[in-house]
């Protein structure tokens, strides 16, 4: 019988080469993302093991069409034409895999995470600096075309040694065909599937059945780009009645305490491109990369526990400056719920009196910054189309930090005051440049970002030596944070916590609008908003999903499909539907020790749960029934 089934042993071969080619890229992931290494042979030895079953999904997935060509019992699949169509088919469609794979290998160092269909719009993003990539990352290059010349050879080897003409279609030969297509119909259903499970596996699959830090590890990039493609939206929770909801969770909100003030103050929030928290040496004995920055955290409020809502810029910009995370799997700008109602920061302080502005020096339309700063009345867009000199352009992303900065204070001396603005910097933004007549200044760090760091501190330097002179710097509160944390090397920083960590502080030389002191309570960026109200004392309700100073604080992203609830010491993980893990940062700072089971921590951990379901159903149903402001 087995002389029959030639078809199903050529089958049977193809997909293990490709589970082992997937098996070879996660062994690439594993060496070039060294991070993963803190966890033991035993933990990464499970975690290629279990890794097996999402491959072993996303190979059938991809390769359903080669599959039902070869198991269908048809004469022609002997003929020479037939064989070249599915062979070419098989590699182009594996090739394609491995493609994928290893682009993330190199894009982890920045996302943090596998990556879906978000990768494409990098693509997009790109434009003419994709060559720039290519050449930093020439490894990438060399490593993808030695395993699609492998895997071609391997395939062609394969084709050449199972014999095909030799098989006779007797009623015997469609017998056992036609059983066989029933087994392996069987096998791919529950492949697919991940099993037997009630539903499909999906990403978060990964964090239950190892660990949370090794999901990356586990999971593959075509597996996410697939899951990826399946997002209908959020889903509407009912976890608890509203009432209860509203009790630990409510993002009507109004000022604590409102305060007359004789003059409003200006407001300038400053995000900085990838300024994660390790690079500041102020949070690390003094090592790092940013020695302005440093000086002025002495002389501002400190927040020691910030966190970064998501990791990349199309997902802090609106968590900072409208107080909307990212908690879904597609970006606000991108989603079903871009043109709810929603107000930003900008929006609420024109009511107030203000100003208002957004300025990037980045061309315009990148990550549709400007489209969200019209659709949520944040005030007048500046973008690279608006700066005057373009000799400044870094010919990749926008205009340099230095001169954008510079351009800035002067613009800010223009307004009527009182004025809201926020800055987003583009410099420490792969590929790294610094203006040519500043290059000797700034010499190499350990990583090829620390050098751009020091050129975004100098830049910061230069802005407020020259703002310290104009007559409006006294009456501002600067809010100085991060759009989101980027490559790291140390171990704290490389955990599920530590990777969003990033500074945020707030600078006056008006002592009396802005103390210097540490503060050491959870704070994130979607806090920023209600701060900034608080701080003119805007008399008003208004939507957030931050909370006001002074308020029971806490910090949420949504990473590699769970939810990460943080209320430092303690760091809660969450999958929608029962918690994964929970950690104590005190006791055990690289998150190496999952406490769920401990009842030492139940009263804790019950309170987490009851807290992060009810923020999930209120933020699902709200962007669901376009409920994001204020009734």
């Amino acid at each position: 019988m087995l002389k029959r089934l030639r078809f199903q042993k050529f089958l049977l071969c193809k997909i293990l080469l490709v589970l082992l080619l997937y098996t070879l890229c996660r062994l690439i992931f594993l060496v070039l993302n060294p991070a993963f290494f803190q966890f033991g042979f035993l933990e990464i030895a499970h975690a290629f093991y279990v890794g097996l079953l999402f491959d072993f999904s996303a190979i059938i997935y991809t390769n359903s069409l080669f599959i039902l060509l070869v198991v269908l019992p048809f004469k022609f699949r002997s003929y020479s034409w037939f064989q070249r169509i599915i062979n070419t088919l098989f590699y182009i469609v594996n090739s394609l895999a491995v493609l994928l794979n290893l682009i993330d290998t190199a894009y982890f160092k920045f996302s943090g995470k596998r990556s879906g269909l978000e990768l494409l719009k990098m693509r997009d993003e790109l434009g003419g600096v994709w060559q720039n990539y290519v050449l930093d990352y020439w490894y990438i290059v060399i490593i993808l075309l030695s395993v699609i010349y492998i895997f071609y050879k391997l395939n062609k080897w394969i084709a050449r040694n199972i014999d095909f003409s030799a098989i006779i279609y007797s009623w015997k030969q469609y017998l056992s065909e036609f059983t066989a297509l029933l087994v392996i119909a069987s096998i791919c259903f529950l492949g697919a599937r991940g099993g037997v499970n009630l539903t499909p596996i999906n990403t978060f699959d990964a964090a239950r059945i190892s660990r949370a830090e090794l999901v990356p590890l586990i999971v593959n990039t075509p597996f996410q780009f697939l899951m990826s493609t399946q997002q209908v939206g959020l889903t509407a929770q009912n976890y608890f009645d509203n009432n209860t909801v509203k009790q630990y969770f409510n993002p009507q909100k109004a000022v604590n305490q409102l305060d007359t003030l004789k003059v409003k103050p200006n407001i300038v929030i400053l995000i900085l491109e990838s300024v994660g928290k390790e690079y500041v040496g102020y949070f690390n004995q003094g090592k790092g990369y940013t020695p302005f920055i440093d000086s002025l955290m002495k002389q501002s409020l400190v927040f020691t526990h910030a966190y970064a809502n998501g990791k990349r810029s199309i997902e802090g910009i609106p968590a900072i400056v409208a107080s909307l995370p990212t908690w879904m799997d597609n970006d606000y700008m991108s989603s079903y719920y871009q043109s709810n109602q929603l107000k930003s920061l900008g929006a609420y302080l024109q009511d107030y009196g203000y100003q208002t502005s957004f300025y990037h020096g980045g061309k315009n339309g990148t990550m549709s910054f400007d489209n969200f700063t019209a659709i949520t009345k944040g005030g007048k867009y500046f973008g690279l189309n608006e700066y005057p000199n373009k000799t400044d352009f870094d010919q990749h992303w926008g205009i340099f930090d230095e001169p954008y900065l510079q351009y800035f204070a002067n613009q800010l001396s223009s307004k009527k005051q009182p004025f809201y603005a926020s800055l987003f910097t583009l410099s420490s933004h792969h590929p790294y440049s610094i203006p040519e007549h500043l290059s000797a200044k700034f010499t190499e760090g350990t990583l090829p970002i620390h050098r751009t760091i020091k050129y975004a501190d100098y830049a910061l330097q230069q802005f407020f030596a020259k703002a310290k002179n104009e007559p409006w710097f006294n009456n501002t509160i600067f809010i100085i944070t991060a759009d989101h944390s980027a490559e790291n090397e140390k171990p704290y920083y490389q955990t599920t916590q530590g990777k969003y960590e990033i500074p945020l502080f707030v600078y006056s030389a008006n002592i009396q609008l802005v103390k210097a002191a540490v503060n050491d309570i959870t704070i994130q960026q979607i806090d920023i908003l209600p701060m900034v109200l608080n701080y003119v004392s805007y008399p008003k309700a208004f939507y957030s999903f931050g909370e006001n100073l002074g308020r029971n604080h806490w910090a949420m992203q949504l990473t590699n499909g769970f939810y990460q609830y943080i209320t430092w010491p303690y760091v809660y993980h969450f999958d929608g539907k029962a918690g994964l893990a929970f950690f104590d940062l005190k006791k055990d700072s690289f998150m190496r020790t999952n406490q769920l089971r401990n009842m030492q921590y139940l009263p804790i951990i019950n309170k987490m749960d009851s807290a992060v379901k009810c923020i999930i159903q209120q933020y699902n149903n709200d962007l669901i029934n376009n409920k994001t402001h204020v009734k």
